[in-house]
């Protein structure tokens, strides 16, 4: 197999679908551990093939991600400090595919979990908290081997989003 014919990941890693994460983790696990055992053999690419739910997985983590800027842009001082922070650098300030996999668990467990804490101080806004969970339900669903079609994506984004 020729490097070209390898399937790598390509995008920014802070938007790519869990799925992608996860084979990326174990991935350059594997590799850590073949450079130090030379029993082990590393793979030669990336045994991961995506489909059209991990794209639109990966829009769900950019709205996300604007959600929150947006939110940020309209504070002031240290709530503005405090939430750079807590929030966005906590959920997307991790450099590791580990790491941004394990925040993404806790943004999906946390957004599906009418109980939990979180999502009322990360995203005040009702609608754009009500987009967030119905995503994240989306997601989990997607994490549970349910990929995420177009029509229910574009029909999360009708119920929530608006041209006004």
């Amino acid at each position: 197999m020729k490097p070209s014919d390898m399937i790598m990941a390509q995008g920014t890693a802070l938007f790519m679908s869990m799925s992608l994460l996860t084979a990326l983790t174990k991935y350059y696990h594997l590799v850590g551990k073949a450079t130090k055992n030379p029993a082990i053999v590393a793979p030669s690419g990336l045994d991961f093939v995506p489909g059209p739910g991990e794209d639109l997985e990966s829009m769900i983590w950019v709205i996300t991600y604007a959600i929150m800027l947006h939110h940020y842009a309209s504070l002031q001082g240290s709530d503005k400090t405090d939430y750079k922070r807590d929030v966005i650098g906590n959920f997307y300030g991790n450099l590791s595919y580990l790491g941004l996999g394990k925040e993404r668990d806790c943004l999906i467990n946390r957004g599906t979990s009418l109980r939990a804490y979180g999502p009322e101080e990360w995203i005040p806004d009702l609608a754009q908290r009500e987009w967030f969970r119905h995503a994240m339900a989306l997601v989990k669903g997607q994490t549970e081997l349910k990929p995420i079609t177009f029509d229910a994506f574009d029909a999360l984004c009708d119920e929530f989003i608006t041209d006004e």
